[in-house]
């Protein structure tokens, strides 16, 4: 059997329907005329890999955030504890 080569936005779109819109592989490959095994291997390869540097800074900077927004509200609940306290 001849390998065959697909773009990358078909690949991310297979992956988007299967792992984002719960779609199985089957019916992914169905609606983008795809075999389903194609489908099965790439989305494999996506959850096996590791996460990526520009996603581990995204996610440093959620934390970031999140830990500036604790502080901000455990002020506040501080305040407001010592004015009815």
């Amino acid at each position: 059997m001849r390998m065959r080569f697909y773009p990358d936005e078909l690949k991310d779109e297979a992956i988007r329907l299967v792992v984002k819109h719960r779609f199985t592989a089957g019916e992914a490959a169905l609606q983008l005329g795809l075999r389903s095994e194609v489908v099965r291997v790439w989305v494999r390869r996506f959850r096996s890999r590791k996460a990526l540097p520009s996603d581990v800074d995204q996610l440093r900077a959620c934390v970031q955030k999140l830990a500036t927004e604790r502080d901000t509200l455990a002020g506040i609940a501080a305040r407001l504890l010592e004015k009815t306290g």
